[in-house]
């Protein structure tokens, strides 16, 4: 795995469009780490993977808590939640599941309140 470096520019980002196949996750570890760097980011689109996402695919509650808690701390840095939804090109079949179809991404719009009006 590589490093991920985030640094604080001057320059306001209009969009930033995050789709890192599954890292994003910890990729949000860093950037929350480090929360200045998004304060000049007008607009954030995440394509969140689910890899596993669900408990009945392998995840414990361990780990649906460090989502949750990604989630949160996205919302908390001022990005609110503006609109979501399902990637028709993330399709999965669980294993486990006798088949069924499941989405494995979706896509999350926010927008940075700063900038609101």
């Amino acid at each position: 795995m590589g490093y991920v470096v985030f640094v604080f520019v001057q320059t306001t980002i209009d969009i930033l469009k995050i789709d890192i196949e599954c890292s994003e996750w910890t990729s949000f570890d860093a950037i929350l780490a480090s929360p200045r760097c998004l304060s000049n980011v007008k607009q954030l689109m995440v394509e969140f993977h689910q890899c596993g996402f669900m408990l009945k695919e392998g995840k414990t509650p361990t780990e649906l808590l460090g989502y949750w808690r990604t989630l949160r701390a996205i919302d908390e840095l001022g990005f609110k939640l503006w609109r979501i939804w399902n990637n028709n090109f993330c399709w999965f079949r669980s294993r486990r599941l006798n088949g069924a179809s499941f989405f494995g991404c979706f896509n999350a719009y926010y927008l940075n309140v700063k900038y609101m009006l």
